[in-house]
């Protein structure tokens, strides 16, 4: 009887050292597979904000365009209403030239 409880207790303690060894296979392989998920978790992230970013930049770049656009219509604008200007008082150049030669 002694010998069939000593026999029991060790198949117990080498069920028991199976299960631990499974135990630690799967730990390794739930750490493994995790590590390759928080990876990619990662590369999408740095992915996206990647893509954001140029995003970003391209409307930047547009609205920077679109301003440089409007801007150069108001200067040219401005310098057709100065020729204008310029040309009103040609004619009073010429008359006030003229009078003083004469």
């Amino acid at each position: 009887m002694v010998e069939e409880t000593i026999k029991t207790i060790k198949e117990t303690e080498n069920e028991a050292e199976e299960m631990i060894k499974k135990a630690d296979a799967q730990c390794t392989d739930i750490l493994e597979q995790a590590s390759v998920e928080a990876m990619g978790l990662k590369e999408q992230a740095e992915m996206d904000a990647k893509a954001k970013a140029e995003e970003a930049l391209a409307a930047a770049k547009e609205a920077a365009d679109h301003l440089a656009k409007q801007k150069a219509v108001e200067v040219e604008q401005e310098i057709a209403a100065m020729r204008d200007a310029a040309l009103g008082k040609e004619k009073e150049a010429v008359q006030a030239v003229m009078q003083a030669l004469v």
